[in-house]
């Protein structure tokens, strides 16, 4: 059972790495829609000091739409508040100068003006805005709750059609990042059909890297994804179940039952690839010693379901007990299969 432990604010120093490997984590998490170079080598030449065979994966960012790094301050947004969204390219050219609450997205401005956008939320739905008038050139936004807007901030807009699917120039230099360090997963963000992921390999094979030395794992966070997995899965090594994205883009309801209906699917086509299910595992854990037993009691049914992993997200690299997630779902894992 392979556990995934993404590597973070709060875990990226030798101890911690250390106390996570010899504690059952035998893959690390480097998220690249956040790229620290210099603190990517560290935990990478870390690792691999404390064990040379340790698995380094390499979480790339795909179609995510995120807050514009461009934007040009941190500000906070009131329940109630109206504000304006609009897309990158227009902030550049009229916006980045003017004192008002615009809120640029890595989007195009023709994919926001083709779209019927109706509500946009960030940080895995934790803040959700209603879209209230649509013009030219700007969405007209209210915040339904409060929040603090900043560059790079994740956000999901559901059932957007983001045009022709491509590998991103942020993903390729990424990509060229990893394989240059010798990544042994690649994970692509917010798959939807197997075009994306036979982009990469031809992408590995042109950059005079072999296919066969990385796997490639695609995450699947739409509905489109949840649809179109046999085709994603026939070019890919795994799959990941990514909850933390899946919920804000399907809804919750629709969430859980999309995933219980394609792991149903998998487990009767008894497919030889590595299907690890993501985030929203050990919450609790971000603040309490021990998880709840709702946590427990899902995360053996995923088990039961025949999944082959699992991937902690902001336990390990925002919560404040990293190691004793890594111990406590080890614990989850070694007690069921004593039952079997």
């Amino acid at each position: 059972m392979r556990i995934i432990a993404t590597i973070g604010p709060n875990s990226a120093n030798e101890e911690i790495i250390r106390q996570a490997i010899y504690n059952g984590a035998d893959t690390l998490r480097l998220n690249f829609s956040h790229f620290y170079e210099e603190q990517f080598k560290f935990v990478i030449e870390e690792a691999r000091n404390i064990k040379s065979d340790i698995s380094i994966m390499a979480d790339l960012c795909g179609k995510k739409i995120r807050v514009s790094e461009k934007i040009n301050k941190v500000f906070k947004v009131n329940k109630g508040e109206n504000i304006l969204f609009c897309s990158e390219d227009i902030y550049e050219s009229i916006c980045m100068n003017i004192y008002e609450k615009i809120i640029p997205l890595t989007l195009k401005s023709d994919i926001i003006k083709n779209n019927d956008i109706k509500y946009i939320s960030m940080k895995d739905g934790t803040i959700k805005f209603e879209i209230v008038d649509k013009g030219k050139v700007f969405l007209k936004a209210k915040a339904i709750n409060d929040g603090i807007i900043r560059g790079g901030k994740g956000c999901n807009i559901s059932g957007i059609n983001n045009g022709e699917v491509i590998l991103s120039k942020r993903d390729k230099e990424c990509l060229k990042w990893a394989l240059n360090k010798d990544i042994n997963i690649i994970a692509q963000s917010f798959v939807e059909n197997d075009k994306e992921i036979l982009e990469i390999r031809k992408f590995i094979k042109n950059s005079n890297y072999d296919n066969d030395k990385v796997k490639i794992f695609s995450k699947i966070e739409t509905t489109t994804g949840l649809e179109n997995y046999k085709n994603i899965l026939n070019v890919s090594d795994g799959i990941v179940i990514a909850r933390g994205d899946l919920i804000p883009e399907c809804g919750l309801i629709n969430s859980v039952i999309g995933e219980m209906k394609l792991l149903n699917s998998l487990k009767k086509e008894e497919l030889k690839k590595e299907i690890i299910v993501a985030t929203h595992l050990l919450d609790s854990m971000m603040k309490k010693d021990t998880p709840n037993i709702t946590e427990v009691e899902s995360i053996c049914n995923f088990i039961k379901y025949g999944v082959n992993g699992f991937l902690l997200a902001s336990e390990t690299s925002v919560g404040k007990r990293p190691i004793e997630s890594i111990v406590f779902i080890q614990k989850i894992i070694k007690s069921f299969s004593k039952l079997e």
